[in-house]
């Protein structure tokens, strides 16, 4: 029976029919029956939902099945009965509504029960079975195939019934290419979704079965129709077994993966002949379509990238990326044309999910020629009219090599020796201009900024590549992207480059003089000698700054607590470096609002246009430089680790600039405070119910001294208000509390400090400024830091997905600022007890 008939009675015919029809199922005139009940057979959804509802029919067309199975073996009439009722199911469970009723009624058990009496002749002697057997099989699979789609509780039946798997999958062996892509269809439905289905299908051992079916496609000339008709239905089949643990397991041990991109490669071939016809090349994207969705599911597993590499196949997904159709195929199909685009956009991604692999990562930075064409991925459609077409495949370069740059050696070698950089600027440089056109659709765009800021902020964290980055130009390109508001998303990221890049030691001066002056420094000298940048210059430390005025929303929280932390690497810098002027440059340029931001917490706003006015002097109202005039640490916004560099670098800046007490001390609404509730940190009862504050570090409290002693010593109107907030009470509990342990260092171990790892302790005692995991080779450093190549910082290893057009959320900005954990190092240095001591002689 092929095809849906035309129902030839009304709804409430059939029903007033249903009694003569009972009266012949019970005399078994199976041919009576054959004739009744094919006009009952639903072709629209009016006359589907009246099956749905009508519960008699249902019940009797089961009885009918049941009964004409009841007979054994069935001959050409009960046949006939049997093919009808799977036929009339098949057709109403296109309709949601009616899947439930039809299996309440056990049609399940039943039409399992039915294909199960015809599959035994399917691949027997006699060439297959029957057209008449194979009608059966076709109607109980499609019935099947369409009961189960999208709902779980029918899947479920077909697993608990008795043999009900088995029978399914015998039609993989038909020779009947109709029976095997009804076949692969039905096992596509039942197994949606349902690793228990999923695994009762792999425990017969299916999978070499469909990859028979596979290698067909290949080993046939010219693309039989027939052959490559059944091709896709079971790679649907494959795609669902493979969604669990056990489907990858049989890909790798059956070499199933290889042939899977050897079928890759082979339909490619097919679309890349200038001769291909409309019908072929709509033949290979269909097969291509089904198999990438294969491709990139699996591509996430660990085991699969790994077997890609280790077994030579990255080549094939490279391949089909570099490769396109030299000019348009003559009379393709538009959407078969859009097809093929999305299919070669899908093996980039696969590919990039290749290089997610640690062992991989070593492997592939030892192949210039894979590394450059990574690169050249990145350049894809930058000189003609393709240039939004291969936005996806310029994406996809950056990835992966920003997936690449997970250990210090391979971030060497990616930067000193592949030359990386220069391709990562160049695409950047592309996208901020396209960002910057109007009327330009922004989603693509900020896919592809954030892949390559993600790879350069990868590359920054080795210390060895940090000089050579800055030379290339890395500080002006990146500093650029802080201007463009359609990027929002990347700006915690970028300025994280800027941080790093100017963290470690006196290797990073130039990038640091970069950043400040906004030009390159002179070959002679150090950042002590070289001149401060002219009044009006924009450089990127003003644009970091501009950005931060703007930068008050909740989701800014990252961003604003990384402009802090670039702050206080410049700061240490130019305090090491001895560059009072540089240092100046830092200050007048609002530097100093930044760090107060990451210490309380509070957002300081001021007009934008006028950003350099606290340089001046000029008094101005509490309520330009708060929201909350007495704003405190608000909950996520704040992190302790940051706090306390943001109090080591104010301590610095004092230090150089010591005019600067008076700008630090107009934000005494909110400084205050936040030193009062550090200080009081531990000391003070939590009151029942009340949830215990954090407790900060005898270190910090001891900076927090420092910095106190240095603001109190040059402003007496400052004092006034310590007085008033009884911060000496709280100084004199905290001295009779405080054990007399080395702390806070002296200034010159401060500045000289070298960099940890954002996910390594932080306090005042190594007064760092986290950005790398890399071993700094300063020997002016009080203490070392231990490497670990595999487990760097960077951000992460990318996925296509993976790449949100949001900033960092609150989990990722939490483990970035992470506490301090349980190694400290701990350098001699004054006992908080001395340090409250102190204070407390000036107050």
């Amino acid at each position: 029976m092929q095809g849906a008939l035309t129902v030839s009675v009304s709804y409430e015919d059939a029903t007033s029919q249903l009694e003569a029809a009972r009266a012949s199922r019970e005399a078994h005139d199976w041919d009576a029956l054959a004739l009744a009940i094919p006009p009952w057979t639903p072709n629209s959804d009016e006359s589907r939902q009246h099956i749905a509802e009508w519960e008699d029919g249902i019940h009797f067309l089961t009885g009918c099945l049941e009964a004409v199975l009841r007979v054994g073996a069935l001959d050409a009439s009960a046949g006939k009965v049997a093919t009808a009722v799977a036929h009339l199911f098949a057709e109403a469970a296109k309709s949601e509504d009616a899947r439930e009723p039809i299996a309440e009624a056990g049609a399940i058990p039943l039409l399992l029960d039915l294909l199960g009496k015809a599959a035994p002749s399917f691949g027997s002697a006699n060439n297959d079975a029957s057209p008449e057997k194979r009608a059966q099989a076709i109607q109980a699979l499609r019935a099947l195939a369409n009961l189960c789609y999208d709902h779980d509780d029918n899947r479920e039946r077909v697993l608990e019934t008795p043999q009900g798997i088995p029978h399914l999958v015998v039609g993989l062996g038909s020779s009947n290419i109709e029976v095997v892509i009804t076949t692969c269809g039905a096992l596509t439905n039942i197994s949606m979704d349902n690793e228990p289905v999923q695994t009762a299908i792999l425990d017969l051992r299916v999978l070499p079965v469909l990859m028979d079916i596979i290698k067909k496609t290949i080993e046939i000339p010219l693309d039989h129709g027939a052959t490559i008709s059944a091709a896709t239905p079971a790679i649907r089949v494959i795609s669902n077994l493979s969604e669990c643990e056990r489907g990858v397991h049989e890909l790798l041990a059956t070499n199933s993966l290889a042939v899977l991109l050897q079928l890759l490669r082979y339909k490619h071939d097919v679309i890349l002949r200038a001769s291909v016809s409309a019908d072929r090349f709509a033949g290979a994207v269909e097969v291509l379509d089904a198999l990438t969705t294969v491709l990139e599911a699996i591509g996430e597993n660990d085991a699969i990238q790994r077997a890609i590499v280790s077994n030579n196949l990255l080549e094939h997904l490279l391949d089909f990326v570099d490769h396109r159709p030299q000019a348009k195929p003559l009379d393709v199909d538009e959407d078969d044309l859009l097809t093929y685009l999305e299919v070669r956009k899908a093996v980039s991604r696969t590919a990039t999910l290749v290089t997610m692999n640690d062992a991989n990562m070593l492997d592939i930075t030892q192949k210039g020629a894979t590394i450059e064409r990574f690169k050249q991925w990145t350049l894809n459609g930058t000189g003609g009219t393709d240039v939004v077409e291969e936005d996806e495949i310029r994406m996809s370069g950056a990835l992966a090599i920003g997936n690449l740059a997970r250990s210090d050696s391979t971030c060497i070698a990616l930067v000193q020796k592949h030359g990386v950089a220069p391709a990562l600027l160049d695409l950047l440089q592309l996208e901020i201009q396209r960002a910057k056109e109007p009327n330009v659709e922004g989603k693509g765009i900020i896919k592809v900024v954030h892949a390559v800021i993600g790879a350069l902020k990868n590359l920054s964290l080795a210390a060895a590549n940090r000089e050579m980055l800055g030379s290339l130009g890395v500080i002006a390109k990146v500093a650029e992207v802080l201007e463009v508001q359609a990027v929002k998303p990347v700006h915690y990221m970028s300025i994280g480059i800027l941080k790093n890049l100017c963290a470690g030691s006196q290797a990073v001066e130039a990038n640091v003089y970069r950043l400040i002056a906004g030009q390159e420094p002179p070959q002679d000298g150090s950042l002590a000698t070289w001149p401060a940048p002219a009044n009006g210059f924009k450089t990127p430390l003003s644009k970091v700054v501009s950005l931060m005025w703007t930068a008050t929303g909740d989701n800014d929280t990252g961003t604003r607590n990384e402009g802090g932390r670039l702050i206080v690497n410049l700061v240490r810098a130019c305090h090491r470096g001895r560059a009072t002027q540089l240092m100046r440059t830092i200050v007048d340029a609002q530097g100093i609002v930044l760090l107060i931001q990451i210490v309380t917490g509070a957002l300081l706003t001021r007009p934008r246009t006028t950003p350099m006015d606290a340089q001046t002097g000029a008094e101005t109202s509490e309520e330009e430089h708060h929201v909350h005039f007495d704003a405190l640490p608000v909950e996520g916004q704040v992190f302790p680790m940051v706090q306390n560099e943001g109090i080591i670098a104010l301590v610095l800046v004092t230090d150089a600039i010591p005019e600067s007490v008076a700008i630090i001390t107009r934000y005494h609404a909110s400084l205050i405070p936040t030193m009062v509730k550090i200080l009081s940190s531990g000391i003070r009862p939590v009151a029942d119910g009340e949830e215990p504050p954090h407790v900060y570090a005898d270190e910090v409290k001891a900076n927090v001294c420092t910095l106190l002693r240095a603001l109190v010593g040059s402003d007496d109107a400052f004092k006034d208000r310590l007085d008033q907030a009884s911060l000496k009470s709280t100084l004199q509990t905290l001295r009779q509390s405080t054990t007399s342990s080395p702390t806070s260092p002296t200034l010159q171990q401060v500045s000289q400090s070298s960099p940890t790892s954002t996910t390594s302790t932080t306090s005042a005692t190594s007064t760092t400024s986290p950005t790398n995991n890399s071993n700094n080779n300063n020997n002016s450093a009080p203490f070392s830091t231990v490497a670990t190549p595999m487990e760097l910082s960077r951000t992460g290893t990318k996925s296509a997905r993976k790449l949100g057009l949001q900033g960092p959320s609150q989990r990722e900005l939490s483990r970035a600022f992470a506490e301090p954990g349980s190694n400290e190092h701990v350098m001699e240095g004054v006992p908080l007890r001395d340090a409250v001591a102190g204070l407390l002689l000036l107050l």
